[in-house]
This record gives structure tokens, sequence and C-alpha cells, in this order.
């Protein structure tokens, strides 16, 4: 039961980590809004509050857009920060690759074990059912 708890909580543990490893959070630029259409930006604002502003939009000075479902705008002035979500294709692959070392160690772990590995079959089985020996003796079925 120990070693059922340790696998669920490292999968757990991996499963969070690859949900956050495919994205990063990139800086852009006021005039990048007016350019290029983005669906979603993360604004700091000047006393560090962080909301996430839904079809934004550049006019003049002002930055707008949504937020839970009220359109709101606000100075750049008043801004820290204008971050936008983007792939992250090396962590992608990074936690891809470390997934996969993982599941490859799980198994040969596994293989190892001294209870593994013992896979005589006998064939006295009911109605001639190959079916597996009883521990330790290698002709007797269970």
């Amino acid at each position: 039961m120990r070693m059922t708890r340790r696998f669920a909580l490292v999968a757990g543990v991996m499963g969070l980590v690859s949900t956050t490893a495919c994205h990063t959070m990139r800086p852009i630029q006021p005039s990048q809004l007016i350019s290029t259409p983005v669906a979603r930006v993360w604004v700091t604002a000047a006393d560090r509050t962080t909301i996430v502003l839904h079809g934004p939009r550049v006019s003049g000075d002002t930055l707008g857009g949504f937020v839970d479902g009220q359109y709101r705008e606000m100075l750049l002035s008043d801004t820290r920060t204008i971050q936008q979500r983007a792939p992250a294709p090396g962590k992608t692959a990074a936690v891809g690759i470390i997934a996969g070392a993982a599941t490859l160690a799980t198994f040969v772990y596994f293989a190892n074990r001294s209870y593994v590995g013992d896979g005589q079959t006998c064939y006295a089985g009911y109605n001639g059912i190959i079916v597996p020996c009883c521990a330790g003796k290698s002709t007797i079925s269970c």
C-alpha cells in the first residue's frame, strides 16, 4: 500500500509539472496589442494586483478589455507589466524526456524485483487450462 501512495504522489507531481511546462508568461509591449490580436493578457497594476484582461485593446494611452465579463479601462501609465501566455516547446520537450525516463526507470525497477519473473506455468490445470504454479512449487498448480 505504501508503494501505491508513493507512486500516486509522484504521478500527481508529474501531472502538475507537465501542465505548467507547456506554456510560459512573456512580456508584451502595448504597441504589440495594436498590431497583433491577443485573446487575453495578464496585467500587473502599479499596486501589484494582477488581472486577466480578455480581448485587450490599446487606444492612445488607455488599455481596455473585459474582466469577469465587465468592460474595464486603465491608463497604460498605471500598469507595471503586461504579459501573455505563450508556448514553451523547450520546457515541453524536457518534461517529455523526464517523464519517459521516469517511466522506463519504473519498469526497470519493477522488472528487477525478486518476486517478479518466476512466471512458470503448470499444465495440470482444470480441463487442460494453463494456470500459474504455486510459489516455491514448480509443478503443482494452485
